[in-house]
C-alpha cells in the first residue's frame, strides 16, 4: 500500500435510494427527457441504471484530458482523487456543470489530507481509496442540501490556483457549525489563476442556464415528483441565484427557497427556453 497527502472529491447523485426503492413512479417522460430508449416493460431500474450510465459519461469527461488524477465510481457515487488539490477542485467545478446541465443532481465533498491506495490494483474491480481524507469528504458531502459542495477549511489553505472568491462560510442546518462551500457555479470555465478576474455578464448568462434547468427542465421530472427532492431542486436553486445577486448588484434573478418548494412541477423543454431567453434578454439590459 501506498500512501500520501492529496485531495479527494467525493460527489453523490441525489434521489437514487427514493428511486430505486420504489419510492418515485417513473414515467415515458421520464425517459424521453434524457433522450433515454422506453418500452413498457422498463421499471424505475432501467431508468435509474440509465442515469449511472450518464453520470459515469461526465465522470469519464471530466476526468480523461486531465493528467495526474483518478476516479472510481461506486455506483451512484464516486471518488476523485490527485496528489495536486488544484486539480482536483477544478475536476470537481466541471463534473458539477456537466451533471446539473444534464439533469443529475449531484452534491459532494472536498477534503485533503491522507490518501491510501493499494500499490497494485485488479482493473476489472476498479480503483479504490481509503483514508482521511476520504472519510472527510464523505462525511462534508451530506452536510448540506442542493447541489452543492462543502470543503474542509484546511484544504482551502493550500489551494495556490483557486481564488478565495471560490469558497463561502456557511452554517450547518445539522449541528450550526461553519462549513466552506465551494461556490463551484460561480466558475462555468477552468480556474487557472488565484487572482479572480471574471467576466460577470458571461457568468452570469451561464449560471442562468442552471437556475433554468432546474426550475423548468424535464429532466428533473422525477426528482421534483417527491417532496425530498423538491427540497434538494429548491436548495439548489435558491443557492446558485443567490450568486446572481452578488455578480449583478440586485435581486432580478435571486429566487428564495421558500417560494420555490412548492412551485416545481412546470416542466417542459419549451417552458425551459423560453425562461432561459427571458433571463439572457434581462441580464443584457441590466448588467
Amino acid at each position: 500500500m501506498k500512501e500520501y497527502t492529496g485531495a479527494v472529491f467525493f460527489v453523490d447523485i441525489l434521489g437514487v435510494g427514493a428511486l430505486t426503492q420504489g419510492k418515485i413512479e417513473i414515467s415515458e417522460k421520464d425517459f424521453s427527457a434524457h433522450n433515454f430508449r422506453y418500452d413498457s416493460k422498463f421499471s424505475e431500474h432501467q431508468f435509474c441504471a440509465k442515469l449511472l450510465l450518464k453520470f459515469r459519461r461526465v465522470l469519464i469527461s471530466s476526468t480523461t484530458h486531465v493528467k495526474n488524477i483518478k476516479v472510481a465510481q461506486l455506483s451512484d457515487c464516486a471518488f476523485i482523487w490527485s496528489d495536486d488539490p488544484d486539480i482536483v477542485v477544478n475536476v470537481a467545478r466541471d463534473i458539477m456543470w456537466k451533471s446539473v446541465l444534464g439533469g443529475l443532481l449531484c452534491r459532494g465533498g472536498l477534503a485533503n489530507g491522507q490518501i491510501v491506495e493499494p500499490d497494485k490494483i485488479n482493473t476489472k474491480l476498479g480503483m479504490f481509496i481509503c483514508g482521511g481524507a476520504v472519510t472527510d469528504a464523505v462525511r462534508l458531502e451530506g452536510t448540506g442540501k442542493g447541489a452543492r459542495v462543502f470543503v474542509k477549511q484546511e484544504l482551502v489553505s493550500e489551494l495556490k490556483k483557486i481564488p478565495y472568491t471560490a469558497f463561502v462560510p456557511r452554517k450547518s442546518l445539522i449541528d450550526f457549525s461553519t462549513i466552506d462551500e465551494f461556490k463551484w457555479y460561480r466558475y462555468p470555465d477552468v480556474i487557472k489563476s488565484a487572482n479572480e478576474n471574471l467576466n460577470k455578464k458571461l457568468v452570469m448568462n451561464e449560471i442562468v442556464k442552471l437556475i433554468a434547468m432546474l426550475k423548468h427542465s424535464p429532466k428533473y421530472i422525477w426528482n421534483a415528483s417527491n417532496p425530498l427532492g423538491r427540497v434538494q431542486l429548491a436548495s439548489s436553486i435558491d443557492i446558485i441565484s443567490s450568486e446572481t445577486e452578488v455578480l449583478a448588484g440586485n435581486s432580478d434573478l435571486k429566487f428564495d427557497y421558500e417560494n420555490m418548494v412548492d412551485n416545481l412541477n412546470n416542466r417542459s423543454e419549451e417552458k425551459y427556453k423560453k425562461t432561459l431567453i427571458n433571463y439572457h434578454k434581462l441580464i443584457k439590459s441590466s448588467v
